[in-house]
């Protein structure tokens, strides 16, 4: 049998570095940083201080996205010819959206800079030996003793990356991004989101690089470039010497994050360059590619990735033997009410065995034998 492990990492895993990563702690930090009219107007969106989520940022940050994007939808109507002659005939005055849309941005710009903040002091190699050792020692074990290997996260912090670049080595894994000069007006060196050229420089089989690294939500060192319709990476410790957040902002460089946050996830993982990453992982899923999953520190709160974990399920032969779901609970009760809710949260009728579960933390994973992809039937 092929040794195939697939990890999926949650917001769960950060947590377990540095409890500032939880969504609650960045959340009360978020909205108690901001002041003056960025504070009153985040908070007449979410409508009024009752209505603001202190637990999850998500929630607020949804209705942030909401507002811009309906703000920078009808400033280009207003800016077209057609808007123009739509205000002068109805005698309408210009709104001036572009005002709005900067104070929009400028909120959603302030979260960014905070979770780069966290990334700054808490994302270090030495904490990650000091707290996740056992784990960081168990994924190393595991990916480099593996057939093939595949890490997919789901939280866009640089933890997975970090952990990856010291415990794997870049030279052993891809995440489909190669160097292709600077970027334009810097000396900065850029990576282009390519896999089509990954592929020509490691051949199909990946014969050289037989670990591969997938940002299922997006990375914070990854970026749109809608000048040239592609997304580019930065190493993370550029994007901190060359301030490149706060040139984006500051000196309209063409570039936007590429991450997945707030609401509507389940339709912006069809977007790019997040439908390639979800279209590998629900390809690999649904033919039961890989042999063994092990899911750390995830919430089981988006459907688009619950799906592709049943699809999973239903075609291997004995998914039990295959499956390990390592959460940080601790309470016994509260084990017992997490058991129930992957189960909901998966659809599944039958109970999931207590083998598949490892509680305690990331440094609690522990290995499984494995499986095998149920064999198919012709047509």
């Amino acid at each position: 049998m092929p040794n195939i492990p697939l990890f999926l990492f949650g917001n769960g895993l950060s947590i377990a570095l540095s409890p500032v990563f939880s969504l609650k702690a960045i959340t009360e930090s978020f909205i108690k940083n901001l002041e003056g009219d960025e504070k009153l107007f985040l908070t007449e969106l979410c409508g009024g201080n009752e209505s603001l989520n202190f637990d999850d940022f998500e929630e607020n940050f949804s209705k942030l996205e909401d507002a811009y994007n309906s703000v920078v939808k009808y400033n280009q109507f207003i800016k077209s010819a057609v808007g123009q002659k739509f205000l002068a005939k109805f005698n309408l005055v210009d709104p001036r959206l572009e005002q709005h849309r900067e104070i929009i941005k400028s909120i959603y710009n302030k979260y960014i800079y905070q979770i780069l903040g966290l990334i700054i002091g808490n994302v270090r190699k030495t904490a990650i030996q000091e707290k996740l050792g056992p784990f960081t020692k168990f994924l190393s074990e595991e990916l480099n003793g593996a057939d093939k290997g595949f890490v997919f996260t789901l939280n866009y912090d640089l933890l997975a990356e970090t952990i990856m670049l010291d415990e794997i080595g870049s030279e052993n894994f891809t995440d489909f991004c190669s160097a292709t000069h600077v970027f334009k007006g810097t000396n900065i060196e850029k990576f282009d989101f390519d896999p089509a050229l990954n592929n020509h420089k490691y051949g199909e089989d990946y014969s050289d690089k037989t670990i591969e690294l997938h940002h299922l939500h997006g990375s914070l060192s990854l970026f749109y470039d809608f000048e040239r319709n592609k997304a580019i990476k930065f190493r993370s410790e550029d994007i901190f010497k060359y301030d490149i957040y706060n040139n984006i902002d500051k000196e309209n460089w063409s570039l936007y994050p590429a991450i997945i946050t707030g609401g509507g996830k389940s339709l912006k993982i069809n977007e790019y360059p997040f439908e390639y990453y979800f279209r590998v992982f629900k390809d690999l899923s649904t033919y039961g590619k890989y042999t063994k999953l092990y899911i750390v520190g995830y919430s089981f709160r988006d459907d688009h990735v619950n799906d592709l974990i049943k699809r999973w399920i239903s075609s291997v032969q004995d998914y039990p033997e295959g499956l390990l779901i390592v959460d940080y609970k601790s309470d016994r009760g509260a084990q017992e009410a997490f058991k129930k809710y992957v189960k909901k949260a998966l659809k599944l009728r039958d109970t999931i065995p207590d083998a598949c579960f490892a509680f305690g933390g990331a440094n609690s994973i522990l290995s499984k034998v494995g499986t095998e992809a149920k064999a198919t039937k012709a047509v």
